[in-house]
């Protein structure tokens, strides 16, 4: 599935191997395709709906116009949609939150870590927060080695109000 183009104009991060633009309304097949993914929702309360699907694309449409930053659709070199990547304003907190999700056809490459590095080297350079926070699963030891690659220091857990229950929680400092 090829997005890109609708935003190439838009581009707001790149890496060696991955493109990031912000969400557009016109995105919810994108984020449909990555949400309803049954891998993808394993660690993430399970398929999305398509309401859940439709909020979350008009939060990140929203705050990327309120704030500049965002969840970004990531894409490929070559114009593959690969998930999404971002930093947002976690409202239970305050805080900017890290968060990235990717097609599992990407997994184990290290494009998550590539991804997350990139948002948080953005977030420094681009905002004045003097640190962000990241969550995930108790049980999805991907992500937390991913955030561990990039520095992030483990908190003790926390509900983060996913029904799930409690989530490992990291946090990272400018320095």
């Amino acid at each position: 599935m090829n997005g890109f183009d609708r935003g190439t104009d838009r581009t707001v991060l790149e890496t060696n191997r991955l493109v990031f633009r912000p969400f557009t309304a016109d995105d919810f097949d994108l984020l449909a395709t990555l949400h309803r993914d049954p891998e993808v929702g394993r660690y993430m309360g399970g398929v999305w709906t398509d309401q859940r699907i439709a909020e979350a694309l008009g939060r990140f449409v929203a705050e990327q116009a309120e704030r500049g930053h965002s969840k970004w659709a990531a894409f490929t070199r070559d114009g593959r949609f690969a998930g999404r990547a971002g930093i947002s304003l976690w409202p239970a907190t305050g805080e900017l939150e890290l968060g990235y999700s990717l097609m599992p056809e990407f997994w184990g490459q290290g494009l998550a870590t590539e991804a997350a590095r990139a948002v948080a080297d953005w977030t420094f350079a681009n905002t004045d927060v003097a640190h962000f926070i990241a969550f995930t699963h108790l049980e999805n030891y991907g992500s937390q080695r991913v955030l561990e690659r990039l520095g992030m220091v483990r908190q003790p857990d926390q509900d983060m109000g996913f029904e799930d229950g409690m989530s490992a929680v990291y946090r990272l400092d400018r320095r």
